[in-house]
Formats: C-alpha cells, structure tokens, sequence
C-alpha cells in the first residue's frame, strides 16, 4: 500500500469525521429547539440547563452513530477512486496483491501510486453534501423557533365590576347586628369599638356601588373585629398554658375553663361536672384502699399542691391575662390565697394547703380543699361567663357578616387540647389517676342512673362516678400494690360495671 493511497484515505477519514459532526450538531440543535418550542407552548416544563443536556447527549448519539455508518473499508476506497479517476481497477489490484511478492507486483503497486500521485487530494470531495447542508439548516431553524417562537399572549376582555346595591334587609340586620352589640355584656372598650366598626361598614355599604368596593369594606370590618374580639379575651391561652403543664388536676382545670364546650342551656352544670372532675384529681388514690397510709397520702397531696401552684402561676404569666381581669384574679386566688374573713373563717390555695398538709394531715387537706372550691367556685364562673360575652359577641357580629354578604372569615381561636400521654400525679407517671376514666369517650355504661357522689356530695350520672373510681383503684395498681391475677379480675369486674353482662343469665 503506497503512500499515496494513505494520503487519499486520510481525507477520507476527514470527511467521514465532517459528517459525523455537521449530523450530531443538526440533531443538537433539532432537540433544543423542539424542547424549548414545547415549553414556550407550556406543553413540557424542563429548566434550560436540562434542554441544553438533552441537546449535548442528542449531538452526541447521533453524532456517534453516524460516525459508525459513514465508515468505508479500503476495498470500497479503492474502488471509488478507480471509479471517479478512471484509474481501470489499478488501485483494487494492488491492494489485492500487497502481500505478493515479485517483479510484475512491484511495477504494477510503483504504476498505482504513480497514478494516484498525480490526481491532488482536494479532486477527492464530499458525495451528497447537501444531505448535511440541509440537516444543519433544519437544526438552525429549529433552534432559532424555539428561541423567536412564542405564543401570541391572549388578552382577556375586562369584564364589567360587579354591581352592588346594600338591601333593605341587608340594612335592617345591621342595624339590629349594631344594637345588638351595643346591648351585649361585651367589656369596654371593645364593645364600643366592634359597635363603631359595624356602624363605619353600614355607611360604606350604603355608599358601595360595586362589589369590589363592598369586599375591600368587610375585609376591613372582619379584620378589626377579629383583632378586637382576640384582644379581649386571653382566657383560651390561659386554657392552653394549663394543658400544655405535665400535671394532669391542671389538665382538669383547663377542661373547667372550657367555656367554649359550655352548652347554651346547661353551661352551669357542665362548668360544675368539669370542676367536679378536677377537685376529684385532688384526691389520692389511696383513699380507697383498706389501710390508707394517711401521712404518705398527706405528703404526696402536699406534692401535688405545690406542683399545681407553680403550674398555675407560670400559666398566668404566660396566657398574658391582664391582673385586673377577675379570671386572673380567682385563678390566682386558686394558686396562692391566704384569706381570713371577719367571722374567722379562712380560705386557703394550694400553696399554702401545700406547706400544711403534712401538718393538718390528709383528711384536714381535703376539707380545705373543699372550702377552696365551694368559694371559688361560683367566682370562677362568673368570670368565666364575662369571656365568653366577649368572645361569644364578636364571634357572633363575624359570623352574621358571614351570613348576609357571604365574606370569609378567619379561623376562630379555640383551646388546644391534643391527646396527652403522661400518667397522674400520685405514684407512678404510667399510671392512671385523677379523673381520666376507665375507657374513652362514647362509651355505654351498664346505667344511667343517679348515685351519690361521696366526695362531692352530690348526685351523679353512674358512668362519671363509676369513671373516678376506675381511676382511683388503677392508680393503685399501676403502682404495684395488686398482682397480676388480682388486677385481671378487677379488670374484668369494672369491663361489666362498664357495659353489663353480654348475655342474660350470664
């Protein structure tokens, strides 16, 4: 093989690398185009830098794969270059009989090469260039519409505003909404703030002509009764602090304060069961056992009576009360009072009872505690029933809003109280106690009947007393005091006060 043909076969290889690449750079840029054409439409969403990769990876495939196919052997060289210079097969002769040896080779492989050294290389050209020419302009074009072509924006016609028009029903109920609030036992100076905010709404409603101006005058109203209804109660983050403490008598106590689950008809009765169930929190477990240990009994009270004072009185701070609102005030006298009256008798709060129950002794403990609530008590409510006018007024002026003009209405606030885990606070942390009750809500008991309530004196429905001694004797068996054969009987003995027996005659 002469130098000569190598040299022909070196620019072949250069064309075959030329077309490789004009067709891997033509499908680049077909696949950029295209891509971003898509996107320009939004019918793919892809980041520029993955359209520019797919284009890379795309040049490059192709680009690799012609590569492949355009490859010629030096037979098929050969060939075409007998073909395209009349050369009468000399150059296919000689490549047929390299390997031979001999005068008559020789002179014929010197005679090829003589015949191709005098045909320049550049008379050695690109066959169906215009293949290529036309794919790199297919790519151009394509990359060029994905870089012009965009969709014409469709500009949507400008409807009319709504018109508005206030009702003459819509009217009347504001100005009995207006009363209303005026008339309420809503605090100063809220009352009168709300009052002034509904009466600034009217007049702007009866001057709206459109809708937009009706929607932008009860943003404001909502917003500013919101706010205002927010500030004048702080009770629900009083509710929340107490929740939020690990000692179960004040989760008790931050259910009492619940006002927002008071029944419209009965909130007086559901306020006393709910403080009934956190006085019973303050009784120990042990009370019903046969042979109480009254000193420990009274100690462990003392415990819990400081732990609530503490409690109660980081939960004050907390909730922001102001010191002045009288929930704050006979919340506080619950944690901390001192009190004795002209007629001496007294009123103590945890954490004094707590520096004198090892003194007084448990039974003593648990008459002062008594004392404590028959006086709070009544106090609490009423302060209680003083939040719920203010929250319950502003709630109900954004809820009838709501009702005549259809409006949205931010989220009322109400106590967070989330499914709690930790144990009682007599004994052990894993135990029941207090009032948690024996099973969940929704239960069936065996009875509805009445029955006497001996700590309270009172009578109660049989499920809530049958609940706070569930409580009082697990309490005691989460600590120990029973073994396992007796805590499944006394299981399956409280599983038929529960529910009765399954089947009659049983």
């Amino acid at each position: 093989m002469g130098e000569n043909f190598l040299k022909f076969k070196r620019k072949a290889f250069t064309v075959r690398l030329i077309k490789s690449i004009l067709l891997g750079i033509s499908a680049g840029m077909i696949l950029v185009g295209v891509f971003l054409l898509l996107g320009n439409f939004e019918a793919v969403q892809l980041e520029l830098t993955h359209v520019i990769l797919i284009g890379v990876g795309g040049m490059l495939a192709v680009g690799g794969i012609g590569y492949l196919l355009l490859h010629r052997s030096d037979k098929a060289l050969a060939k075409r270059l007998d073909a395209d210079f009349s050369l009468n097969e000399k150059v296919q002769t000689m490549l047929a009989y390299t390997k031979h040896e001999g005068t008559i080779f020789d002179l014929q492989r010197e005679d090829a090469n003589a015949s191709l050294g005098e045909i320049p290389t550049k008379r050695f050209k690109f066959k169906r260039l215009w293949i290529y020419i036309l794919c790199l302009l297919v790519g151009a074009t394509s990359l060029a519409g994905g870089i012009l072509v965009h969709p014409v924006p469709v500009e949507e016609p400008e409807l009319p505003e709504e018109a508005f028009a206030l009702t003459d029903i819509q009217q009347a109920a504001m100005l009995e909404l207006i009363a209303y609030v005026e008339n309420s036992q809503m605090q100063s100076p809220y009352k009168e703030n709300v009052a002034t905010s509904l009466q600034e709404l009217l007049a702007s409603l009866q001057e709206a002509t459109l809708a937009s101006e009706k929607d932008a005058a009860l943003e404001t109203a909502v917003d500013y009764i919101y706010q205002q209804t927010d500030d004048s109660s702080a009770a629900v983050e009083l509710m929340d602090a107490l929740w939020r403490t690990e000692s179960e008598s004040c989760k008790r106590l931050a259910e009492a304060l619940n006002y927002y689950e008071w029944m419209t008809i009965d909130s007086s009765k559901m306020f006393s069961n709910e403080m009934a169930d956190f006085r019973t929190s303050l009784v120990h477990a042990d009370t019903v056992t046969s042979n109480p240990d009254k000193e420990k009994m009274a100690a462990e009270t003392g415990e819990l009576l400081l732990k609530m004072e503490t409690n109660i009185s980081v939960s004050l701070m907390s909730s922001k009360l102001s010191e002045t609102d009288d929930l704050y005030i006979q919340i506080n006298r619950l944690a901390t009072a001192n009190e004795t009256y002209e007629d001496n008798s007294h009123m103590y709060g945890c954490s004094v009872l707590a520096e004198q129950a090892t003194i007084i002794g448990y039974d003593n403990t648990q008459k002062e505690l008594d004392t404590m609530f028959s006086a709070l008590n009544g106090e609490i409510y009423r302060a209680l029933e003083q939040h719920l006018a203010n929250t319950g007024t502003g709630e109900y002026a954004l809820t009838k809003l709501r009702e005549l003009f259809f409006c949205a209405l931010p989220k009322f606030e109400r106590p967070n109280f989330y499914v709690a885990t930790e144990g009682d606070d007599f004994g052990d942390d894993e135990g029941g106690g207090g009032v948690g009750g024996g099973i969940g809500g929704g239960t069936v008991y065996g009875s509805d009947d009445l029955v006497l309530d001996p700590i309270t004196n009172t009578y109660v429905e049989y499920g809530t007393i049958l609940d706070k001694y569930y409580a009082l004797m697990f309490g005691k068996v989460d600590g120990g005091a029973y073994t396992e054969d007796e805590k499944e009987a006394m299981e399956k003995y409280f599983a038929i006060l529960y529910g009765g027996f399954e089947e009659e005659g049983e």
